[in-house]
């Protein structure tokens, strides 16, 4: 699952990984990218308006592609010790926001469906997820980066371009303890990824009309405090989380050399995390070898 204008035929590089850990990759492209169902345009209104049935269809749709995966391919359930068998869910970036609306209403499935899936659905991964894909909101009247208005870009292959260069960037970011002055808000870095692919691998990788059609959309206010929600639900709502995959833990994989707003994710998740403790969860292409590793740790304890 994809982040922003990327798709995820960049991730091919983790199979030559995958199976020293006896695990498969399964590899599936979001809505409106190549390869899947494009939205109609009665979803689009519906993510514009930030509706939350717009993310409950994703959990359906999530839940029955398990379905089937599972009985087209005989997946093993999971093991008693819950270290093997079963699926690890997986997000990348924006990605994340597809991922995690089936762990959010226990009405979405029904009893039939999630009884199958409970002894399938193993670990939730969030893979170094922007701050949006949580509706986490910025602090008021602050400067930052922002490819998307970029002034420097007079059109929108200038736009669609520059947006490549960040968000494949490596930024070193001068103070990453909390603030958000100490992140890197420039607009590229001289490593990124986008420079070493082929011009056949940047057509396959990098898909900008789906990014303008769908997932901009879910950056803009109404659909990101339906994310907030989600996010809470998910996260951090107690009722929610012992009714539904109670067993199911969450990594949250953070790249410290990422864009700002993968930071600023970051840090404020683990802020939000701390205050809920005291009341009472690139490198794919780059470093395939290091992301398995951290996949693997995260998911089987070792």
């Amino acid at each position: 699952m994809a982040v922003l204008s990327l798709e995820v035929d960049g991730f091919e590089k983790l199979h030559d990984y995958a199976h020293q850990y006896n695990l498969r990759i399964v590899i599936w492209n979001r809505r409106d990218y190549p390869g899947s169902t494009k939205y109609s345009d009665a979803e689009i209104d519906d993510l514009n308006n930030g509706r939350k049935v717009f993310l409950d269809r994703l959990a359906v749709q999530v839940a029955d592609f398990l379905k089937q995966y599972i009985e087209k391919e005989s997946i093993p359930k999971i093991s008693a010790d819950r270290k093997f068998g079963g699926f690890a869910i997986m997000g990348w970036s924006m990605g994340t926001a597809t991922a995690m609306p089936l762990f959010s209403d226990p009405s979405l499935l029904s009893p039939e469906l999630y009884s199958l899936l409970e002894q399938y659905v193993k670990d939730l991964v969030l893979d170094d997820p922007p701050y949006v894909s949580f509706g986490i909101v910025l602090p008021e009247k602050e400067k930052t980066y922002d490819p998307w208005t970029d002034k420097g870009c007079k059109t929108p292959e200038e736009i669609q371009q520059n947006f490549g260069f960040w968000v494949s960037s490596y930024f070193t970011h001068p103070d990453v303890s909390g603030t958000i002055h100490g992140l890197n808000h420039e607009r590229r870095a001289e490593v990124n990824t986008i420079t070493s692919w082929t011009p056949e691998q940047l057509q396959r990788f990098y898909n900008e009309p789906a990014a303008a059609r769908s997932d901009v959309r879910m950056h803009i206010p109404p659909m990101q405090a339906t994310l907030h929600d989600l996010t809470h639900r998910v996260l951090y709502d107690e009722k929610i989380i012992k009714s539904l995959f109670p067993e199911v833990p969450v990594t949250y994989i953070g790249a410290t050399n990422t864009n700002w707003h993968c930071i600023w994710g970051w840090i404020q998740s683990i802020r939000i995390y701390n205050e809920y403790l005291a009341k009472g969860v690139k490198a794919h292409w780059d470093k395939p070898q290091e992301l398995m590793e951290f996949i693997v740790a995260g998911t089987t304890g070792r």
